[in-house]
């Protein structure tokens, strides 16, 4: 995404936090909106400042990522049940939510699956979280240059979700 000659991510982690574009606020201003916990995620769902499916399940996995970065878990048991917590809560700001569902089941899956200390789990929980980034943006610019070679100056596209 390009403004006034700078490229910003939608959605990115930055230094232990996820910041996100406030979509309520486009196209009039460009306000970003910094999460340092998953609950300010959750609101940030609840109140549309995110909106798409893919942006909500990247954004999701993220919020994942923080509760794993952020945490003082001893044991695997205790990481779990703090990341359980948390994925609740996600999942109840859109229960209908495929992209949403299938991003924390991903991370959930990483999590269980990962063996050894804390701090390895936590680093897979990471590494999850910016694969299901990172191919959400490739993906996006993959749709902007297939419509791009489509689509004249002046036309006009409207889009919905079904």
């Amino acid at each position: 995404m390009v403004w006034n000659g700078f490229t910003k991510r939608t959605i990115n982690w930055e230094d232990g936090s996820i910041t996100l574009i406030d979509q309520r606020k486009l196209p009039n201003k460009l306000i970003f909106i910094k999460c340092t916990d998953h609950r300010q995620v959750v609101n940030a769902i609840k109140n549309m400042s995110i909106r798409g499916a893919p942006a909500i399940g990247a954004i999701a996995a993220l919020a994942l990522a923080l509760v794993a970065n952020k945490s003082k878990a001893k044991t695997k048991d205790e990481l779990m049940k703090e990341l359980e917590i948390a994925a609740k809560e996600l999942k109840a700001t859109r229960p209908t939510g495929v992209n949403l569902f299938w991003a924390i089941q991903k991370i959930m899956n990483r999590a269980y699956s990962t063996e050894g200390r804390i701090e390895k789990i936590i680093k897979a929980i990471k590494k999850e979280a910016f694969t299901i980034m990172e191919e959400d943006i490739e993906i996006n610019r993959a749709i902007g240059k297939n419509g791009a070679s489509i689509l004249n100056d002046g036309d006009t596209v409207l889009t919905h979700c079904k």
